[in-house]
């Protein structure tokens, strides 16, 4: 009886239960979308306004007299004047022609300095940009404010000077020299003038270099001469008859270095049948860890052979193994690109051979080569010799000739005296 109660209390307390859970698992469900249905409604009161980004303004290139480098210059725009909780950049693009491509910097300040061609366009675009809560955290950035200027060239293309090129021998003096344009009129004259970044103004060539009375390049001293910065240039052709083409050019005088040219190479031969070369280096201002060497072999005396074989090193001393028979050795430098991106190879040291030759050491090759030339200068000397005889002897008159054997006997087979030693006894008798 006892237990039947039971039953009956517990299955009554569960049909109670049961939609009271089901009502308190409905009304958690509705609290949750209530609180969803808030925060959704709280975001959008609180989403910032649409802010319209305008380009800067005001946007100009000047020209310094810097052959080259150029100043652009910007305002912000007015209808962001006020703004305060976001920052403000300006991306800014320009056509490198040096490199034939867009250069893009982004930058907070309004002014930025550049390096153009002047013989070619000037193309400059920028925009604004703008990120922070006013665009909350996303970035916006506004149309391209655009600038084309066109080179200011004058007088015919082909009046424009050629062949120019620089050369900076041992960090000690550069020479910069050109070749005369196809359409030059004569007596035309050429003017160099320079700018880098410790200059205020350009200035002229301090020394000209002259060919036959005409300008033909200049040199530039060391103190002259800033490393891995732009050096400007500018060459003006002036003549009276016509205008002429004026050519810009800008360089970096660490990659036009040419070493000076190693004079000592010493040969060192081990009891292993190893041979080892090593050089020194000339007195100059090009550190040795920014030097690169070419060694060339070859096997025969004076590099005559055309066998040969070249190794490039960093190294001042290489070893070579089973060297048998005569083996010569020469050396060159140039500016390894760890210091340059560039550079000219230095003159060829002399030829310096294994095993020595003594002084005036003549090889069988060239006694050969001065043998085959001497008989064949001989015998072209004499057969000018002979053709001059011969030419000299058909023109003489015969008959008055007092020794002439050959003709004489071929004048006796015709029947007639070539030769007469007394020619006017002959008459008186006749």
């Amino acid at each position: 009886m006892v237990q039947a109660v039971k039953h009956l209390h517990r299955s009554s307390l569960t049909r109670f239960t049961g939609p009271v859970k089901r009502m308190l698992k409905s009304k958690k469900w509705w609290w949750l979308t209530a609180i969803l249905m808030l925060i959704s409604d709280w975001s959008q009161c609180i989403k910032p306004q649409e802010i319209t980004v305008d380009p800067p303004e005001n946007v100009g290139v000047d020209d310094l007299g810097h052959l080259g480098q150029l100043d652009i210059h910007w305002t912000s725009p007015v209808s962001l004047t006020n703004l305060t909780d976001c920052s403000m950049r300006y991306h800014l693009e320009y056509f490198n022609t040096y490199q034939n491509r867009w250069t893009v910097i982004r930058t907070v300040r309004t002014w930025y300095r550049a390096q153009f061609d002047l013989e070619k366009e000037v193309r400059v675009r920028i925009s604004t940009v703008l990120r922070g809560a006013c665009t909350n955290g996303t970035e916006l950035k506004s149309p391209f404010t655009e600038m084309v200027l066109p080179p200011n060239n004058t007088g015919p293309g082909d009046s424009r000077v050629q062949g120019f090129g620089c050369v900076f021998y041992q960090k000690e003096v550069m020479d910069c020299t050109w070749e005369t344009g196809l359409e030059e009129p004569a007596h035309s004259k050429h003017s160099l003038y320079f700018w880098h970044r410790e200059m205020e103004q350009a200035e002229e060539c301090p020394q000209y270099i002259h060919s036959n009375g005409v300008r033909t390049g200049c040199t530039f001293t060391r103190d002259t001469l800033p490393e891995f910065s732009a050096f400007n240039i500018c060459v003006n052709s002036s003549s009276p008859k016509v205008a002429l083409r004026s050519a810009f050019f800008s360089l970096q005088v660490q990659n036009h270095v040419k070493p000076a040219a190693i004079e000592a190479v010493h040969l060192e031969a081990g009891l292993d049948r190893r041979l080892q070369v090593h050089w020194d280096l000339p007195h100059e201002s090009i550190p040795s860890h920014c030097l690169e060497y070419e060694v060339e072999t070859s096997e025969g005396v004076g590099g005559q052979q055309l066998l040969k074989q070249r190794n490039v090193t960093r190294e001042m001393t290489l070893t070579f193994l089973s060297m048998d028979g005569a083996h010569c050795f020469r050396v060159r430098s140039r500016v390894h690109h760890y210091c340059a991106d560039r550079g000219f190879w230095s003159d060829w040291s002399r030829w310096f051979c294994h095993p020595e030759q003594p002084p005036g050491f003549v090889s069988d090759a060239v006694v050969v080569c001065a043998l085959v030339i001497v008989v064949i200068i001989s015998m072209v000397v004499l057969s000018l010799c002979g053709l001059a005889l011969w030419t000299k002897c058909k023109g003489r008159e015969w008959k008055t000739m007092h020794f002439c054997p050959l003709h004489k006997l071929m004048e006796y087979s015709k029947g007639l005296t070539a030769c007469d030693p007394f020619p006017n006894k002959t008459r008186r008798n006749k």
